[in-house]
């Protein structure tokens, strides 16, 4: 089976990380023996996408991922999973720091706010382990990075270790779209 290529152009939520999850584990199913994953997404949700980054990095095939718009907040941890990362010249990336939603105005108790803390904390932890792994950053770096809402053109990105090469072809003629 030729390389197929998943185009992921949306928001990183439960219902986009389900359908591109059982996307590939029918590709996979077929016989897939190689995964491109464009990406151009403003974030999301913390916890879909770390669970797409753990599954792209434990699937028995290799994945190339690339950043042809923009790749922002928990989408650069999806990006992160790719063996090989590339990036149209024009992309950007954009590293910043957790944030909590609260569904409705709360009262809290003060173990409940120990509890959120705790919980941003370790999203935080998470989220510069991976991008330090795949950047060759230290952690404290990138955790400085995140709190300063560091923005990385296409070329910066290539220097910080988060892109390999830049690229302006996406997808060969003929390619397997799925």
């Amino acid at each position: 089976m030729p390389p197929v290529y998943f185009n992921l152009q949306a928001q990183i939520n439960r219902d986009t990380a389900a359908k591109l999850i059982g996307g590939i584990e029918t590709k996979l199913r077929e016989g897939m023996t190689e995964l491109h994953l464009l990406i151009a997404s403003p974030g999301g949700f913390i916890d879909p996408g770390m669970a797409m980054y753990n599954f792209l990095r434990g699937i028995p095939v290799p994945v190339t991922t690339y950043n042809y718009g923009n790749v922002d907040s928990v989408a650069t941890v999806v990006y992160c999973a790719g063996k090989r990362r590339l990036a149209t010249p024009q992309c950007r990336f954009l590293i910043h720091g957790v944030t909590w939603t609260f569904s409705q105005p709360a009262t809290l108790t003060e173990q409940q706010l120990r509890e959120m803390l705790g919980n941003v904390a370790a999203m935080k932890n998470n989220i510069a382990d991976v991008i330090a792994a795949t950047s060759g950053q230290p952690v404290a770096k990138v955790e400085a990075d995140m709190s300063s809402s560091l923005t990385l053109q296409a070329a910066e990105a290539k220097t910080y270790g988060l892109v390999h090469d830049l690229t302006e072809t996406l997808v060969p003629p003929g390619a397997d779209l799925a």
